[in-house]
Order: structure tokens, then sequence, then C-alpha cells
């Protein structure tokens, strides 16, 4: 296999040992992808012969050098035994401006008052959700998860306190973050507004809210904001929300993390407005 020149890229995915991408499914995922730069790629020699040719089927469009090597090597590397043969030094990852999430948010309610949902529709009611400095690298991915199982329009997040799009959200994410729309604002307060300019309304999930989730109207155009895991929500950002809703609590802990309370949430979100669809 001939060696490529490798694209240059001086950003990494955090630092050097947190930028290692390894594990069949999630590098082959970010290769069909297309998305996530890739500053290198390694394989393990020993690898059936069509996974070689795939890898290199894939990587060959997006100006990447596949380096084959030995096990040993790729363990020395990625400082772990799973990468399956796989390893990659992952860029950093090419999230989206405000000037894209305006722009996104107003295309989205466009098309759907312009093509209502239905049952058989493949347009669905605009949803966002922003994560209010989730710091957590496993939640963030599991959040990416979920956003990605109801089809979300877009992730807003922040510049600072929250966690980077690292090799180890993609995991978590199980594969997700390579196909989320995902916006990076300076102020999110500044999102929010223009979130609500483009007529979403504005839902924060708080435990300490009087109201639970399944009596509010969540069946049309929706932002859910997801806060911090130790300090919730910020008040400037709660501060412009239309409403805040909780999820009912049984047993005798009375919060869930974020990543599950933000998959409960939107689920609900798309129950309600399937449902309206199906009237």
């Amino acid at each position: 296999m001939k060696s490529k020149n490798r694209r240059s890229n001086s950003g990494l995915a955090g630092n050097h040992q947190r930028s290692w991408l390894w594990g069949r499914h999630a590098v082959l995922e970010t290769l069909k992808a297309g998305r996530w730069p890739i500053v290198e790629l390694f394989i393990d020699s020993n690898q059936p012969e069509h996974e070689l040719v795939d890898v290199e089927r894939l990587a060959e469009p997006l100006n990447i050098a596949v380096e084959l090597t030995d096990p040993d090597r790729l363990t020395q590397l990625s400082q772990t035994y799973e990468h399956q043969g796989f390893l990659a030094r992952m860029g950093e990852f090419p999230c989206e401006d405000s000037e894209s999430l305006m722009l996104a948010a107003h295309t989205a309610t466009q098309i759907a008052a312009a093509i209502p949902t239905t049952p058989d529709s493949a347009v669905l009611v605009p949803l966002f959700v922003v994560c209010d400095r989730i710091q957590d690298a496993h939640n963030f991915g599991a959040i990416l998860r979920s956003c990605d199982a109801m089809k979300l329009d877009g992730i807003v997040i922040g510049e600072r306190y929250q966690s980077a799009i690292t090799p180890h959200v993609a995991r978590s994410s199980a594969g997700a973050v390579n196909h989320q729309r995902i916006f990076r604002a300076p102020l999110l307060t500044d999102a929010v507004m223009m979130l609500r300019q483009a007529e979403f309304q504005i839902i924060a999930a708080s435990e300490k809210s009087p109201t639970p989730l399944w009596e509010v109207d969540l069946a049309r155009p929706t932002v859910v904001l997801i806060g911090s895991e130790t300090s919730g929500i910020a008040p400037e950002l709660l501060a412009l929300c239309d409403t805040h809703v909780a999820i009912p609590m049984l047993g005798g802990v009375n919060s869930l993390n974020a990543a599950v309370a933000a998959g409960i949430v939107l689920y609900e979100c798309r129950r309600q407005q399937m449902k309206r669809a199906a009237l």
C-alpha cells in the first residue's frame, strides 16, 4: 500500500494522548462520515485483506495516508489493548458558528411550516439542544447519542467550561458525533436569544421545577436546555426560558445525570410531536 502525503492540521482533539481514536467501528464510522479531520491513520497489517481495501477506499478521497503497522505499535501509541487494529489521531472537530446556527434555525422552522409533520413524513418538528457546561466527556457523548436517536436539528455548546469533542466523546456517542450538527457559540445567552427569535420555545430541564415534563406542550419547535452536572443551568439562561420542567422521580434519588435526563426529555418531545401529527 503506497504512502500518501498526510493532511496537515495544527489543531488536535485535545492533547496528544487524548487525540487518539481507536476501535474498528469508531474509526471506520469517522472515515465514512468524512467530516472530522484525521491527522494520522494506523492499521494493523494483519487485518483481513478486504478490511485493508475498505480503509484505503475510504481514506483516499480524504487525502489521508494509511500506515500499516503491527499491534504492539498501536498499543504503544494509544496506551490501550482495545484498539482492534484501528487507530487514528484526530484533528480538531469542525464545529459550526453562530451565523450557521441562525441559518439552520430559520431554515428548520420554514421547512416545518411548509411541510407539516405527518406519521409518514421525513420532516420533523424542529428540535435543538443547548448544553450548558457539560464537562464530563462520557455524559456529553451519551447526550449526542440521544440527539442522533431523536434526529435533532442541532446541538449548541459554549466555548468555556464545556467538554471538547474528543475521541472519548466520539466513543461514548457510539459514532453519533459524526452525524450531528454541533454549533459552538461564544455566549450561550446570545445563541438562546437567536433561537427564540426564530420562534422556538425555550425549555429548561430542572429537578427544581414543580411542573412535570408531560404536562408541558412540547409539540412545537423547541429548544431544550441541559445544564452542568454540578451546578445545573446558569441563572442567566434560566431567565430566558419559557418553561422549566422536571422529570418526576418516584424513588429515593431526586435527580438524574445530564445524559439520562436529556434522553428522557428529547424522547418526550418527539412522542408529543408524533402524536399530534397522527391526529
